[in-house]
């Protein structure tokens, strides 16, 4: 019997398909004594399959479902009974009657469908998510709550639930109804803000669950805990997921009764390729890129990072335009919309995508799409799109090695690996590496709503019943829920914002003269200094430099100057064009022009600057009460500042995949009022014909893939 190396660089040369008895002999013997082993020579094998005789692609399904990969099996008519009623009992019922589940899914899936609450480690290809829709489908639950990391997920997810819109409303925002049978997608953020409307869950997920191990996020993991303890208190069956997990705490398993189930059943094979990085790394790349057959991501730890990778291709490489009229025209709508210097809308002149989480959400929605249907072959990414997006390629590169600036872990080299390759497409992936990968070290995730320790922030320690606080932690509990200072009720209604903050900010009122705290008690519609005043509360004491800095405010007064300037336009649009231009004016380069404009819209006025400001309304009203002042009322400005002055609506349209232009047009032709709920305008968007309103094949595809998004028939 060959050896494993000799048989992999047999099935590479594909040279064995013109005799091929020999070769599977080996693999049936191997799978016989290793079955993981058998599993990854078994995929490497079904990659050749077009070119086999009829006679050894039975043999080929033989091994197929000898090694658990039922979906693989190409003829069904050529299996013996005992397999072809093996494969029959892994096949979904009802409306994912579809779908063929491998052995290992089976496996999770019959302790789900036993009413046993799961978490799962598994790999990236394992199809975690598809156990979703099956219990889903099969148990009809009445109230489900799927909670994912990013706004592109809730899109992604959300698109998967429009198959059961016969059955349950599919909730994404606060705008919409909620009637007897709900699926709610949403963030952990959107979950703790709605979840006085939410009826009590049957059944709850989170995707990406190693997010609970608190981590220097902003504060995410922390509300994802508090999410979880919350949805925990229901007592509902729940199903969390996650890749490469090693461990989790033992007193988790106990107190919530679950099983904790690592799985490392593959459906793909990963080639692990080393790169040379000379004459230097940018040279290198582009070789490969000019040799390399397929779709090909390339991972970089930074929008920067993506920015001075294509500056560096484009010069290295004179590559030609792109033939793909829709690209083209993408290319046009950015120069437009944004500026025609703007690397993003150069590099789709190439029919190169980028895709970082600076970008509109509606034109990450058009790469990812544009990718996925082959008309961009190569995309520069980040970690949004890799930890964000369930999306793949043939090929992967890792051009940088770091994240947040620190090398990357075996986790997250192991995250990334995940994206190569994918069931029915893609057989065997490829990834490609400059830097040795990390040592493997699978992280061990803690849950510190369930297991608090010495890390666990306050935020989350306050809502812990007082049984659970360690004796270590009970005197600084103790501490703030004793302080006279402000109502506990208040921290933990703001459980966003860690109660020091809070109490700090409360202190530093309190301290003002009467003349200075009653210029805090204005309502509605500010003036600049209202807005300054402000600003520079939640800057220092509120603590939200580190989020504004992540939307490219550098101090409390360029914060000022930036939201009064959206306010005194309202329009997007036109404030995005006079802010880039502006900027360009003072020597900023146009990407980072760009760039900083939407990281001050996508990631701090329509998210965390109402977010502190609404804050901030709670603490001044209980102080200048407590002064007997008038009160204030900032929260119809941060209403409004969270939709940016535009329709509710136009926000949600974003993240289905909608630009506010084409919204705008839209609302100007009068399809729906501005005032309309978000169900209202997306029933008036799903079946009416709108392509008359594209003014080119990108703006018309544009449209098409947002309405088949929302479920219409479109052929």
């Amino acid at each position: 019997m060959s050896n494993i190396a000799e048989i992999r660089e047999k099935i590479k040369s594909q040279k064995w398909t013109d005799d091929p008895f020999s070769l599977l002999s080996d693999i049936a013997s191997i799978c016989s004594s290793n079955i993981n082993m058998g599993r990854d020579l078994v995929i490497r094998a079904l990659e050749n399959q077009d070119s086999l005789g009829l006679a050894y692609r039975e043999i080929l399904n033989d091994l197929t479902m000898q090694v658990g990969l039922y979906p693989y099996v190409s003829n069904l008519g050529d299996l013996s009974l005992r397999n072809a009623l093996m494969h029959a009992a892994h096949r979904a019922d009802g409306i994912m009657g579809d779908y063929v589940l491998h052995r290992s899914q089976a496996r999770v899936l019959h302790w789900l469908m036993s009413g046993s609450s799961v978490i799962l480690s598994a790999p990236t290809s394992f199809g975690k998510s598809l156990l979703i829709d099956i219990i889903i489908s099969a148990k009809k639950f009445d109230n489900v709550v799927l909670i994912v990391p990013t706004l592109a997920l809730v899109e992604e997810t959300r698109r998967r639930m429009s198959r059961f819109v016969e059955e349950y409303s599919i909730v994404t925002s606060s705008n919409q109804k909620i009637t007897e049978r709900n699926i709610f997608v949403l963030t952990q953020e959107r979950y703790l803000s709605m979840e006085e409307e939410i009826p009590e869950a049957d059944f709850f997920v989170i995707d990406e669950f190693y997010k609970l191990s608190i981590s220097n996020d902003g504060g995410r993991s922390t509300l994802l805990n508090q999410a979880f303890l919350r949805l925990c208190n229901t007592g509902a069956q729940f199903y969390l997921l996650g890749p490469s997990i090693k461990s989790i705490p033992d007193v988790v398993k106990e107190k919530l009764n679950c099983k904790f189930l690592v799985e490392d059943f593959q459906t793909v094979a990963i080639e692990l390729h080393f790169l040379r990085k000379k004459p230097n790394r940018n040279e290198a790349l582009a070789k490969l890129l000019d040799e390399i057959e397929g779709q090909t991501m390339v991972y970089c730890q930074s929008p920067a990072s993506t920015r001075k990778l294509i500056k560096s291709y484009l010069d290295i490489r004179k590559l030609e335009i792109t033939q793909d009229q829709e690209l083209l025209e993408a290319a046009k709508w950015t120069s437009e919309n944004y500026h025609d210097k703007w690397l993003v809308s150069v590099a789709l002149r190439h029919g190169i995508g980028i895709h970082h989480g600076r970008l509109p959400r509606s034109l990450g929605r058009f790469m990812i799409r544009a990718f996925e249907e082959g008309k961009i072959k190569v995309l520069l990414c980040t970690s949004t799109l890799i930890e964000g997006v369930n999306t793949s390629a043939k090929n992967v590169v890792i051009y940088d090695n770091k994240l947040n600036k620190k090398s990357l872990d075996f986790f997250t080299f192991s995250n990334i690996k995940g994206r190569t390759g994918r069931m029915f497409r893609h057989f065997i992936g490829n990834i490609f590496v400059f830097d040795a990968p990390p040592e493997e070290e699978l992280p061990f995730v803690d849950m510190p709503a369930i297991n608090p320790g010495e890390n666990t922030p306050s935020s989350l320690l306050i809502n812990l019943p007082a049984k659970d606080i360690p004796a270590s932690l009970r005197e600084k509990v103790e501490t703030i829920l004793n302080q006279k200072l402000l109502p506990i009720e208040l921290l933990k209604r703001h459980s966003g914002i860690e109660p020091e903050y809070l109490l700090d900010t409360a202190n530093h009122l309190l301290k003002s003269s009467y003349r200075d705290l009653e210029r805090f008690a204005w309502s509605s519609k500010p003036q600049y200094d209202d807005i300054k005043l402000t600003s520079e509360i939640i800057w220092t004491q509120l603590g939200g430099a580190p989020s504004a800095r992540q939307g490219a405010m550098r101090s409390a007064s360029m914060m000022t100057l930036w939201v009064w300037k959206l306010y005194a336009s309202r329009n997007v649009p036109r404030f995005r064009r006079e802010m880039i231009s502006n900027q360009i004016v003072r020597n900023t380069s146009p990407d980072e022009a760009v760039e900083n404009v939407l990281a001050f819209l996508r990631g701090w006025a329509s998210f965390n600057y109402p977010k502190y400001l609404i804050a901030l309304n709670d603490v001044a009203n209980h102080v200048l009460q407590l002064k007997g002042l008038r009160s204030c009322n900032y929260l119809p400005f941060a209403m409004t500042i969270e939709h940016l002055f535009q329709p509710s609506s136009f926000s949600a349209l974003e993240e289905y995949g909608l630009p506010t232009e084409i919204s705008e047009k839209f609302l100007n032709e009068r399809i729906f009022k501005k005032d309309d709920s978000l169900d209202v305008v997306v029933n008036n968007l799903r079946n009416r014909e709108l392509s008359r309103f594209g003014d080119s094949v990108f703006e018309k595809r544009v449209i098409e893939d947002f309405q088949r998004g929302i479920g219409a028939k479109i052929g």
